[in-house]
């Protein structure tokens, strides 16, 4: 959704949004995600536009120990600033000060909510979900869940190069 600059009024402008996700370039990172829903306010403040809002959603992954599925609410609250294009550019190594840090520039004066969503919603997925706290995984050896069933693989507990030095502890 895109929302021009001149559609904002000085008072303010609040909006809902309720999104089907389609977006390019994430496929793999989830077995399914429910319909975004977001509330926005859009304020003008000096020469941009402070966007503040929160969105929440929940998304299906793979559990990072046993790659069985797992539904995960997944809900933030993001303030960025907007402004115009870039006043200098210092180079593509420069390091952003803290002020710079929730400023994004508009692109043909209008304000890209989809992409603003998409971007918090892929920063807050979990880096490692798992299922459950006392998760078991999979053997190492032959594959098999050990939540559900138990093998016969012996694991060795440690690199026998180290049982030498064993005697230390």
């Amino acid at each position: 959704m895109l929302v021009e600059r001149s559609r904002i009024p000085v008072q303010g402008l609040d909006l809902r949004l309720r999104e089907e996700p389609c977006w390019e370039g994430v496929e793999g990172l989830w077995t399914s995600l429910a319909p975004v829903e977001a509330t926005f306010r859009l304020e003008r403040k000096g020469g941009g536009i402070l966007a503040r809002g929160a969105f929440r959603t929940v998304v299906v992954v793979h559990c990072s120990r046993c790659s069985e599925p797992v539904s995960v609410p997944v809900a933030d609250q993001f303030e960025v600033l907007y402004v115009g294009a870039p006043s200098s550019f210092r180079g593509e190594g420069a390091e952003l000060t803290a002020e710079e840090m929730d400023v994004e520039f508009l692109k043909d004066d209008r304000l890209d909510l989809s992409g603003l969503l998409r971007e918090h919603v892929l920063l807050n997925l979990p880096i490692q979900p798992v299922c459950r706290p006392e998760c078991c995984g999979l053997c190492p050896r032959c594959g098999v869940n050990l939540n559900d069933t138990s093998c016969q693989c012996r694991i060795q507990a440690s690199d026998p190069r180290l049982l030498p030095l064993q005697h230390l502890l």
